[in-house]
C-alpha cells in the first residue's frame, strides 16, 4: 500500500506591501511549491499575512495564529517557509510553533536555509537563525528612527503613508477647498465655537475626512493643533521649518492648541465606573448607542445625543 504524502502547510509575510500587489507573498508561495514538489509534499493549506511586522510584540498575525492552531491539531503534518525570517523574527512564536509541532511530531522547513525541526540541532539552527533576524530588525529600527529624525530636522514632509487633510499625498499641492475648511474652523474656534457643534456641521454638510468618513472631535482636534498645517516638524518640543506651504500660521497654530487643550476646573477623579451599562443601552427611537451624561442637579442618566459620525437621533434620555 503505497504511503499518503505529506500535508504541509505554506506560509508567507510581508512586513510592507508598498504597491498593493502583494508580489512579494506570491514569489514565496511559488519558491514554497516548488520545494513541495520537489520533496514530494501535497500543499493543503496556505497561510499568508500582509502588511504585518513579525518582530513587533503587539502585532497580530491572524494567519499565523490560524496556522499554529493547524499544526497543533494535526490539519497538517509541516509547515514550509521560503526563509524562516518570514515566520518568526521573536524566540516566543519559534516556541509557540515547535511546541505546536511536538503533538503530531509535524515539522518546519525553509526553502533558503537547512532546518529539521525534528532534531534537537535542527531547533538549535531555528533559535540561532531566530537571534540573527531579531537583532537584524533591531538594527532597521534603529536606523529607521535615526533615518526619521534626521528627515523632521531637515523639514522633510511627513512620509507615514496616509494623505494629510489640506494636502496631496506628496504636500507638493495645498488642496484648496480642503484648507478653506481648516481655516474656517480655526476662525470658529477663535470665535468660541465648541469643536462638536463645527464637527456636526461638516457632517450635515458632507465634509468628510481622507479616509471618507465624518469628522468627529478628537481626530479633528488632531488635525488642528498637528504642526504638519503650520508647516513645521517637531522633534522633543523642538520645531523645524517645513519645505511645504503652510495651510495656517505658526501664531494660530499655537493659539489653537491653547484653546483646544484647555481644561477648566481641577480633574475629576472617579475611582469606579458609574455607569455601568455604557455601551450597551441603546435608543427605542433609532437604535444609536446611548451616551452617560448627568442632569444638572447630579442625578444620573443616558441620553442618545447627536454625534458626528453616528446616526443619533438626539431625541432619547432615560435615568440611570
Amino acid at each position: 500500500m503505497e504511503a499518503k504524502p505529506l500535508r504541509v502547510g505554506i506560509y508567507a509575510r510581508i512586513s510592507e506591501d508598498r504597491d498593493g500587489q502583494q508580489t512579494a507573498t506570491i514569489r514565496q508561495r511559488k519558491d514554497c511549491q516548488a520545494y513541495a514538489e520537489l520533496m514530494g509534499w501535497e500543499v493543503s493549506d496556505y497561510f499568508e499575512d500582509v502588511d504585518i511586522s513579525a518582530y513587533s510584540l503587539k502585532a497580530k498575525r491572524p494567519q499565523f495564529d490560524r496556522m499554529v492552531l493547524a499544526l497543533r491539531e494535526g490539519e497538517i503534518d509541516g509547515v514550509i517557509v521560503w526563509k524562516l525570517d518570514r515566520l518568526v523574527r521573536q524566540h516566543r512564536d519559534l516556541a509557540r510553533v515547535l511546541e505546536a509541532c511536538e503533538p503530531h511530531k509535524a515539522f518546519l522547513a525553509s526553502v533558503t536555509e537547512s532546518i529539521n525541526s525534528r532534531e534537537s540541532s535542527g531547533q538549535l539552527i531555528a533559535e540561532i537563525l531566530t537571534s540573527l533576524a531579531r537583532m537584524e530588525s533591531a538594527n532597521i529600527s534603529l536606523r529607521q528612527k535615526r533615518k526619521a529624525l534626521e528627515q523632521r530636522e531637515q523639514g522633510v514632509p511627513p512620509t507615514n503613508g496616509k494623505r494629510c487633510f489640506g494636502y496631496d499625498q506628496r504636500y507638493t499641492t495645498v488642496i484648496a477647498e480642503e484648507a478653506a475648511i481648516i481655516r474656517e474652523a480655526r476662525d470658529r474656534i477663535f470665535a468660541g465655537e465648541s469643536l462638536r457643534g463645527i464637527c456636526m456641521d461638516l457632517e450635515a454638510r458632507g465634509v468628510v475626512g481622507t479616509e471618507g468618513a465624518a469628522w468627529r472631535g478628537q481626530l479633528f482636534k488632531r488635525l488642528l493643533t498637528s504642526p504638519t498645517i503650520a508647516a513645521l516638524r517637531e522633534v522633543d518640543g523642538k520645531q523645524f521649518p517645513g519645505t511645504w506651504e503652510a495651510i495656517i500660521s505658526v501664531d494660530d497654530l499655537d493659539r489653537l492648541r491653547a484653546q483646544l487643550n484647555r481644561r477648566p476646573g481641577s480633574p475629576r477623579v472617579s475611582p469606579a465606573r458609574k455607569y455601568l451599562l455604557t455601551g450597551f443601552v441603546r435608543c427605542g427611537r433609532c437604535d444609536g448607542r446611548m451616551f452617560a451624561s448627568p442632569r444638572g442637579d447630579g442625578a444620573g442618566r443616558y441620553i442618545c445625543r447627536l454625534q458626528p459620525g453616528y446616526p443619533n437621533c438626539g431625541k432619547m434620555s432615560v435615568k440611570a
